[in-house]
Parts: C-alpha cells; structure tokens; sequence
C-alpha cells in the first residue's frame, strides 16, 4: 500500500513535536507523585497525550487513502491549502476568548465548537451538538467547580 503524500502527515507531525516539547520542559520541574502532583506532572501528561494525539493522527492518514490528494479532501483546500478550516478555527479560539468573561464558559464553549465545525466540509449538526454539550458540561465541573477557577458558568465574571 502506497504512503499518502507527506503533506498531509504534516499537521500530526507538527503535534508530535509540540507534545514532545512540552513534555521535555516538563520534565524539567519537580513531577512529585500521583497522590501530590508537583508542578510538572500535569504538563508532562498533557505533553505526553498530545504526542499519542498527534502519532494516532499520523496512523491514520497512513492509512488513509493513499490515492486521495490534497484537492480531494473538499475541505476548501485552494492551492494545497486548506484555508477553510484554518480560518473557522481561529474565528472559533478568538470568539471564546471574547465570550469567556463577557458571557460565561458554557456559551464561549458553545461558540468555539459551533465556529469550528464550519471549517468540516462535511458536518453533522447532531454530534457537533453533542461534543458542545459534553465540552460545556465537562469544562463547568472540572474547571468552575472542581478546580475553582474564577470564570462564571453563565454571565459575566
């Protein structure tokens, strides 16, 4: 089976070595144990997981198609570059960093995901609700409630 064209490896190439790095600084401060965490455990993790996230990525555009190019993903692609997603992305992470303390963590989470998925070519409204239901449920308990952090659920902070 033919190898996908190397630029669409790229991208999980790019996740590998920020997952890498982070880890590798991590690495450097105090990791204490599961019971006390010290400063470094948690970006260890994180940096470790982003690498798993990125190599998985990787795997599966091994697999993927081989014979499908750049052009044919449909994802906005113009010249070899996807700049749809790139742009619904960006608009997402600036509407949530607008929303955050304006509007509360559930509805910036809503607008990140919802901006987002306008980047897919192919989306289904169904599980994007889903995962935005999930993200805003999840992020409310371990952040505002569990971790104490000083950002309204709903309304200004």
């Amino acid at each position: 089976m033919p190898l996908a064209p190397l630029s669409r490896h790229v991208p999980a190439g790019v996740i590998v070595l920020l997952g890498g790095a982070i880890a590798a600084i991590a690495a450097t401060y105090p990791l204490g144990s599961l019971l006390r965490p010290g400063p470094g455990f948690f970006p260890l993790v994180i940096g470790l997981l982003l690498a798993a996230l990125g190599l998985a990525l990787m795997i599966e555009t091994w697999r993927g198609d081989p014979d499908m190019t750049e052009a044919d993903d449909d994802s906005g692609a113009e010249a070899g570059f996807a700049w749809r997603p790139l742009i619904w992305t960006c608009a997402g992470i600036l509407a949530f960093s607008q929303l955050l303390e304006r509007a509360g963590l559930i509805p910036a989470t809503f607008a990140l995901i919802l901006l987002a998925a306008l980047g897919e070519a192919q989306r289904r409204w169904g599980p994007v609700l889903a995962v935005c239901m999930f993200m805003a449920g999840f992020g409310t308990a371990l952040f505002v409630w569990g971790l104490g952090v000083p950002v309204e659920a709903i309304g200004p902070s």
